[in-house]
């Protein structure tokens, strides 16, 4: 029986309440590696120098960006050709495991191509494990709990966030006996953290969820002939067209954002990994609230909505954060010199508007998703949600390109984060002449 025809009951089925433990598998590493510890890490005192760092990093993502835009749309195109979907996001996890535990061997010292690899593939697989998880969303959930389900998994992805964080926390200010005398355990200890998290959130997924797939050889030909079907498709769609562009051009601007947030953080106020990590869990609290929120006002203002109120939330916080420095507000000089970490009011300042980026990028993200599963034509799910994190990859790599360049010129990352506002703007007209399925507002 497919989901659509089931009942929608009150209470979640085993399959749709493991399906929201998906994402929370992922969550650890991106919010440790890619955000809050390991980033600044790489680019403070792994790098010679905080551009050399910064711009590194901002290439390395964006070969990760690129790589997912040539893989997400094949592999789902292949996926819906008829093989299972369980042995591909085990895979994808697997490789998530193994090349995020690597990260512990980053130490002081290292060559850096070893570690940009293993982020490489560690984030490249972490990307296509939402890829698969995304595809069994509309076989796995009743068509009335697409959008609370989105809402639930990214509210529990970052309540896990947060224990990803506050064990960092809890390792900065009492390391167990085994890190003593390490050096930057704890900077490295985000890559296995990471993966002890994909191990243990995606397991009770791959055990409940049925699998629709049949066991047969892929067929890479017609896997890539489906795809050109699906771009077809979807570009005569005036919705999808629409809304395929917009979740585009916003990937762009979240993805500069969510990349340098925390390197700005820790250039502009001199932030360790206990600082990083208190930052991480403000922003990490505030993005659990909008994902539950979100989730509640999908169904008061719509899916569309949900992602038009996202994007100016974002938007708003990003310029506020631009403004603020190591001594003024807006612009306007605070008299206050930095002390005690996170104390000084232009330090309270930046975590509150950080604390509305993650808001609006709870809404944006919970709101595209389940919009997208509305607008997917039945039985097209993992081919769509493939075009999906393609368009979210397409040009994503544009943005940590040009912040990188621009780091490397300039030493810092403040002027390449500005370039996110301009991309939040298309996106959100982009996204304002989406209407729903059935000519309503979305």
């Amino acid at each position: 029986m497919k989901a659509a025809d089931r009942p929608a009951g009150r209470g979640l089925t085993r399959a749709e309440a493991a399906w929201t433990l998906t994402e929370a598998a992922n969550e650890p590493y991106f919010n440790l590696v890619q955000r809050y510890v390991f980033a600044p890490y790489f680019a403070g005192t792994l790098a010679t120098s905080q551009g050399e760092g910064a711009s590194l990093w901002g290439f390395a993502l964006g070969a990760v960006g690129l790589t997912i835009a040539i893989l997400a749309p094949t592999l789902g195109a292949i996926a819906d050709s008829g093989a299972r979907l369980k042995p591909w996001l085990a895979a994808a996890s697997l490789m998530t495991v193994l090349a995020a535990s690597s990260l512990w061997f980053a130490e002081p010292g290292v060559t850096l191509w070893p570690v940009l690899l293993a982020i490489f593939f560690a984030s490249v697989s972490a990307e296509l494990m939402n890829q698969f998880a995304n595809a069994f969303l509309p076989g796995v959930a009743h068509p009335r709990r697409l959008g609370l389900l989105s809402g639930l998994a990214f509210g529990i992805s970052q309540l896990v966030g947060i224990g990803a964080l506050l064990l960092v926390l809890a390792a900065s200010r009492a390391p167990p006996a085994f890190l003593d005398g390490v050096p930057n355990a704890v900077d490295r200890l985000a890559g296995p953290i990471g993966a002890a998290a994909v191990i243990l959130f995606i397991l009770p997924f791959l055990f409940f969820a049925r699998e629709t797939g049949v066991a047969r050889p892929v067929s890479v030909r017609l896997g890539l002939s489906d795809l050109r079907i699906t771009l077809k498709e979807a570009w005569r769609e005036r919705n999808m067209r629409f809304f395929l562009i917009g979740r585009m051009i916003t990937a762009d601007g979240l993805s500069i954002i969510f990349a340098f947030g925390a390197v700005l953080g820790a250039t502009s106020f001199g932030w360790k990994a206990d600082s990083l990590a208190v930052f991480g869990l403000v922003i990490t609290l505030f993005g659990a609230a909008g994902g539950f929120l979100g989730g509640w006002l999908d169904s008061r203002i719509g899916a569309r909505g949900l992602i038009l109120s996202g994007i100016l939330l974002v938007a708003l916080g990003t310029a506020l954060v631009l403004f603020t420095d190591s001594d003024s507000i807006f612009g306007m000089p605070t008299g206050v010199a930095l002390g005690v970490p996170l104390a000084s009011p232009q330090e309270r300042v930046f975590l509150f508007c950080g604390a509305l980026i993650a808001m609006g990028a709870a809404f944006t993200i919970s709101g595209q998703r389940a919009l997208m599963a509305m607008l997917a034509p039945p039985g097209r799910a993992a081919s769509y949600f493939g075009l999906f994190a393609f368009v979210g990859k397409a040009t994503a790599f544009v943005g940590p390109f040009i912040v990188g360049i621009i780091a490397a010129a300039t030493g810092s990352v403040r002027p390449g984060i500005a370039v996110a506002l301009l991309f939040l703007g298309l996106g959100f007209l982009a996204m304002w002449v989406v209407r729903s399925p059935k000519g309503r507002l979305a």
